[in-house]
């Protein structure tokens, strides 16, 4: 799964360097979908709240491996730095269910508000999911391909992970009016990783 760290602009060179350093609670990333409103969505976030200081970002691209586990993946919103993560998830295939459970359920409920069979409670979200999933296997494929969908399922959602990143790991720096679709397409191109082209605004 290639995940996004969001850094100030200020630091990015130091990353580069000496690569993404875990703060006392772990690292903190978020899954890329390669919607950009949806992946630089807590950034945005951040910087309209009139409790802090706008800033400027780049995302800092990397694949996420079995030794960054164990690792955390659920809610954000409300969170303080003084929050710790019980990190549980403990293989990557894990990892990878949770992602698209969350989905699922997600698209379960867009099925119950479309349809009007139901809330939350009153429905079994993951079940209805399943069942339009055999009646139509590509129903979930297409949502994820809408950014409003993808948003509304993953905006308050992160990852924390157990370790800092390596700079030999980092594949791609996002600067802040980057388009995100091309990262995975780019990726598959950097065979060799001395060849790695980094754009970033410094």
């Amino acid at each position: 799964m290639l995940a996004v760290h969001w850094a100030p602009v200020s630091k990015t060179k130091n990353i580069l360097k000496n690569g993404i350093t875990k703060s006392h609670n772990g690292l903190y990333c978020f899954p890329l979908t390669g919607h950009k409103a949806v992946d630089r969505w807590w950034v945005t976030f951040f910087n309209y709240s009139t409790s802090r200081e706008r800033k400027k970002y780049n995302g800092i691209v990397f694949r996420i491996k079995k030794e960054d586990l164990p690792a955390y993946f659920g809610y954000w919103m409300g969170a303080t730095t003084r929050d710790i993560y019980k990190k549980k998830i403990i293989t990557l295939k894990e990892l990878e269910i949770k992602f698209r459970e969350t989905l699922l359920w997600r698209l379960g409920e867009h099925i119950a508000w479309a349809e009007g069979v139901g809330h939350c409670g009153d429905v079994d979200y993951m079940k209805l999911a399943m069942e339009r999933m055999i009646k139509e296997p590509k129903a979930l494929t297409e949502l994820m391909m809408e950014p409003d969908f993808m948003r509304y399922s993953l905006e308050d959602y992160q990852i924390v992970l157990s370790h800092s990143i390596s700079a030999d790991r980092i594949i791609k720096v996002l600067p802040k009016e980057s388009e995100f679709g091309k990262v995975k397409r780019l990726q598959k191109k950097q065979e060799d990783p001395r060849k790695r082209n980094f754009s970033p605004e410094e």
